[in-house]
């Protein structure tokens, strides 16, 4: 939550609003007079849920997951997206060499190389028709 240069009172008074779960039990749990200003709620709330903080991630770390031999298209995209949204740098153009080059050997990554994308939604948009092909090529082998 933020509010600029706000009011103290308004402060605390919003934050409950924003609390859901474990984090609001949390809250009632806290003695009424314990909080004088924003900055004291502020600070014991960080101080009991530090523990919940996402570890943030270099861009780097993209460059060591690759697609494991037997992994469909699908499972590599999703653990690629999984780690993505922990990544500090948003430029995307790491996220695309990053993804190109954890796949194996085969048709996509040819296709992949033969027209590079311009973009990562590019790169996704074109790995999802390959994951239909993928099923649909897997349920046509089930199906005989």
């Amino acid at each position: 939550m933020y509010i600029s240069e706000g009011n103290n009172r308004l402060s605390c008074k919003l934050f409950p609003g924003t609390l859901r779960g474990v984090a609001m039990n949390w809250l009632a749990t806290l003695s009424p007079r314990y909080i004088r200003s924003f900055s004291d709620i502020a600070t014991s709330f960080a101080s009991q849920f530090v523990a919940n903080k996402v570890k943030r991630l270099e861009v780097a770390y993209l460059f060591d997951i690759r697609q494991n031999k037997g992994e469909t298209l699908k499972s590599y995209l999703a653990q690629f997206n999984n780690v993505t949204i922990r990544v500090n740098d948003l430029d995307q153009k790491f996220f695309m060499k990053a993804f190109q080059k954890g796949l194996r050997v085969g048709q996509f990554n040819d296709s992949m190389a033969l027209r590079k994308p311009l973009s990562m939604e590019e790169t996704r948009t074109r790995v999802e028709k390959h994951i239909k092909v993928e099923e649909d090529q897997a349920d046509r082998l089930e199906a005989e």
